[in-house]
């Protein structure tokens, strides 16, 4: 009955306290949410001393808390640059499973753009993994990032490359405050694949588990829609044959039209036909 019970809660019922850490153990605890979260071996985790030390030294290490005062959820981030300017790069962000869907993440996220602003910087990038709809569709879709950079990764979990996007949060903007403010826009899917050429199409090989068609590389549209299966995690976890074949057309498209001076710049969720239809956004950057 408990679990039932929890999942009818509004989000509003979920209580949280974003802060900076505040004592010693806030910096176990947030090593204890790492193994939690990413099941991550010892070597993997940032410890508490390197934390700590970072809090000192310009990082913004902040903390969500709930009304026992117990520790959730944290975000992590340092101060560095890229191609010349002086950024925060975001390296870790991280809830408890049972404080998911929630928005707690989001909070974090809000708490530590304010953070940043305070210190005069007006960028915050993070590494995304193109992979994780989930996550494209907060970065780019809710806090209204982009991305233009695409790393190739050897390792990983299972024998699927750990590829990333660098996605790029330009906190200041006008164009991002009106997206936190108002949120992602609703989306008439009729309208946008009217609107904006789809340079694949979903095949599918199995129940549940779809497939792409050959990707086109010519498309030279302002913006346009490469679509990917919204429960790619679900075909990670089936069948990493399928989920390898993915991973090489995120390569594939990605690398291709970043080059040609395209970026990632929403990630595109709606429902058709009682599924879930999700898309990345790609358009021409204007520099």
């Amino acid at each position: 009955m408990a679990p039932a019970a929890r999942k009818t809660r509004r989000k509003d019922e979920i209580k949280v306290t974003i802060a900076p850490f505040r004592s010693p153990a806030d910096f176990k605890s947030c090593e204890e949410i790492q193994r939690e979260v990413w099941h991550a071996p010892d070597i993997d985790i940032v410890p508490a001393s390197l934390l700590l030390t970072s809090s000192r030294t310009g990082g913004v290490i902040l903390g969500a808390f709930n009304n026992l005062g117990d520790m959730v959820g944290f975000v992590f981030s340092m101060p560095g640059s890229l191609s010349g300017l002086l950024i925060h790069h975001s390296h870790m962000l991280a809830v408890r499973s049972a404080y998911r869907n929630f928005d707690v993440g989001y909070k974090l996220k809000l708490a530590q753009r304010k953070e940043v602003l305070k210190r005069k910087i007006s960028w915050i990038t993070c590494s995304l993994d193109p992979m994780q709809p989930l996550h494209a569709y907060f970065a780019f879709g809710k806090l209204g990032a982009w991305g233009d950079s695409y790393q190739e990764d050897s390792r990983g979990e299972r024998g699927l490359p750990a590829d990333r996007i660098t996605a790029r949060w330009h906190i200041e903007s006008g164009d991002v405050a009106q997206r936190l403010d108002a949120g992602p826009p609703r989306r008439d899917l009729r309208r946008e694949l009217k609107q904006k050429p789809v340079i694949n199409t979903l095949v599918e090989a199995a129940p549940g588990m779809m497939n792409s068609s050959p990707v086109k590389l010519n498309c030279s549209a302002d913006k346009f829609l490469f679509e990917v299966p919204y429960n790619l995690p679900e075909i990670k976890n089936r069948d990493l044959g399928v989920a390898l074949e993915w991973q090489g057309r995120m390569r594939q498209v990605f690398k291709h039209y970043f080059k040609k001076k395209y970026a990632a710049t929403d990630f595109l969720v709606a429902e058709q036909d009682g599924h879930l239809r999700s898309f990345y956004l790609l358009e021409k950057k204007e520099s």
